[in-house]
């Protein structure tokens, strides 16, 4: 039997809506005002929902490139809740099998299926960054075993708290898009995630509020998230940290029919924290919970439609964009309220914000900073929208402008100094590895 290139990944159970029911310090609030939330508590690799251990399975996926067909292995799963070591990842390759091509516009890496019945079609693709190959953005199947995921695939509200290596996955079914009962709340209370092969938070399937824009002729930047079918709330005095990395893309061969056609993706997950569905983000009344994202090898902080944060203080540390939504000329990121800092471009480009489609902070403080491969502090394909009410302010090298579309109006863009006691020098640079989770920013923040 063959077994190069054997790699775990995800099982997705295609589950109804029903209610079937490390080393990071954590500290916990009472959460009282969520009456109908399960509580899950987080152990390394291991977890209990309301007490009750969650069982886990030995269930795994093989994608090799000798073959075109999908191998399960492995007890299948039983239940919504579940934790099992079958994480999508993308697996260690020959580098001597890479060449630089042209493929969908881009510049990128790309190598091959080796099956014979499969010659003309590329398995997977990496970024060209520079001249080399970008080798920290394949994992082995031994380090992929080591990231448990943890899986989610009932509606309802779930408060998250503690320390847990590996990945927190929800999907709510292929027929949830359209389904309004199909919704999860994830209340972060103290909960610390670290995948070193993918995203630490992933939403694959949920229901989307805005399930009609493919049949819309045009597009708006009003978008109002306050059904979203995925929603993030802070716990007030809570500090919750994420550190992920990207799944580049791994392609379908069946869909492709010459050697010039685009072929479809398998997958392609770019952030530490992604939902394919659109999110909200929001903090309790206070406005103190805190979110932080690391990205070790791509964006921070993603979703595939919408998002909106409303509160609470985020801080996001990347390689590339800080932010990025990317439905092109249909995506909105708004930022009602908050404080907002994002460290983006640590790799080789990056946008503090960037939106296949448009751009609105209606309210709060957003400030960004970069190195010298940065490139805007909004990048926005059908412009942004910054109100008086809002703060935006860029240091080190972020340019304060917009990369195109129109911008109206300027209100606190780029202007005055930042807040009392902010200093971008202090964001701090990632420990070597990204071993550990980096020093974020101190000033305005919650003690």
């Amino acid at each position: 039997m063959k077994k190069l290139f054997l790699i775990l990944i995800v099982l997705f159970i295609i589950s109804g809506c029903g209610n079937n029911s490390d080393s990071t310090t954590t500290d916990t609030n009472d959460v009282e005002e969520y009456p109908n939330a399960k509580v899950i508590n987080l152990d390394t690799d291991k977890a209990t929902i309301d007490n009750q251990e969650i069982k886990e399975y030995d269930y795994t996926l093989t994608i090799d490139p000798d073959s075109t067909e999908e191998i399960y292995s492995g007890q299948e799963p039983e239940g919504n809740i579940y934790i099992a070591h079958d994480i999508i990842y993308y697996p260690e390759v020959d580098e001597d099998s890479f060449e630089l091509v042209n493929y969908d516009g881009e510049r990128e890496w790309a190598t091959h299926y080796t099956a014979e019945e499969a010659t003309d079609y590329y398995f997977g693709l990496l970024p060209s960054q520079g001249s080399e190959l970008p080798t920290q953005m394949m994992h082995s199947k031994l380090e992929a075993y080591s990231n448990p995921v943890l899986h989610i695939n009932e509606a309802g509200e779930y408060i998250l708290q503690g320390n847990f290596n590996g990945q927190i996955a929800i999907d709510l079914g292929e027929d949830s898009f359209t389904d309004e009962d199909c919704k999860v709340t994830i209340i972060l209370n103290g909960a610390n995630v670290t995948c070193s092969v993918a995203p630490a938070f992933i939403v694959y399937n949920a229901y989307e509020v805005d399930n009609a824009w493919e049949e819309a002729e045009t597009h708006s930047n009003e978008v109002d998230l306050t059904n979203a079918g995925v929603k993030i709330i802070l716990v007030d005095g809570t500090e919750n940290n994420f550190i992920g990395a990207n799944v580049y893309r791994l392609l379908k061969a069946e869909y492709k029919k010459d050697s010039t056609e685009v072929q479809k993706k398998r997958y392609k997950y770019d952030a530490a924290f992604y939902s394919c569905v659109s999110m909200l983000i929001d903090s309790e009344s206070k406005g103190t919970g805190i979110l932080n994202v690391t990205s070790t090898t791509f964006e921070g902080l993603d979703t595939e439609l919408h998002l909106t944060i409303n509160n609470g203080y985020i801080n996001i540390y990347s390689q590339d964009d800080g932010i990025n939504v990317n439905e092109d000329d249909v995506s909105v990121f708004t930022m009602n309220g908050g404080h907002l800092t994002i460290f983006a471009g640590q790799g080789a480009e990056g946008d503090v914000i960037d939106s296949n489609g448009y751009i609105k902070v209606n309210g709060g403080i957003l400030a960004g900073t970069s190195p010298s491969s940065m490139d805007d502090i909004l990048d926005s394909n059908n412009g942004a929208e910054v109100s008086d009410d809002a703060k935006i302010y860029s240091g080190g090298n972020a340019k304060t402008d917009i990369n195109s579309g129109p911008m109206t109006p300027p209100g606190g863009f780029g202007g005055g100094q930042p807040p009392e006691g902010f200093n971008f020098e202090e964001m701090g640079q990632p420990p070597e590895g990204f071993g550990e989770r980096p020093e974020m920013p101190q000033g305005n923040m919650p003690n």
